[in-house]
């Protein structure tokens, strides 16, 4: 498979093995009677082999319920707008949570920039 196929199906697959880290309960068996899956289109989903990306999109919404992660598409969609049609770079930042809230980010990590921009 060409280098530039396999690309979207490894970041899918990373993404469902970290996933699949966060808890014990993601075991094979879950997958196979949650999602009604065979062991090797659950393997293939693992390795990022060339497959329907729905199945990875069923498997991340699945683990995601379970672990109460919200990822906000909508708001993602938003600032990518934004700085699509503005030039400015999009940047991420983990937050730790503290028993009064969350404070500011002490770093900040640039997750995508304009080409011969210096961050």
């Amino acid at each position: 498979m060409a280098k530039e196929k396999q690309e979207p199906y490894e970041f899918l697959s990373n993404l469902v093995l970290a996933l699949m880290d966060m808890d014990r309960i993601f075991s094979n068996s879950f997958f196979i009677s949650e999602f009604a899956i065979s062991p090797k289109t659950l393997g293939e989903i693992r390795r990022g082999e060339d497959m329907c990306i729905y199945q990875y999109v069923r498997v991340i919404r699945c683990m995601t319920e379970y672990l109460h992660l919200i990822i906000q598409m909508d708001m993602l969609l938003k600032e990518l707008r934004i700085v699509l049609s503005s030039h400015c770079d999009l940047v991420v930042a983990t937050v730790p949570h503290r028993s009064c809230g969350t404070c500011q980010p002490t770093e900040w990590v640039a997750v995508m920039h304009w080409d011969g921009v210096k961050l």
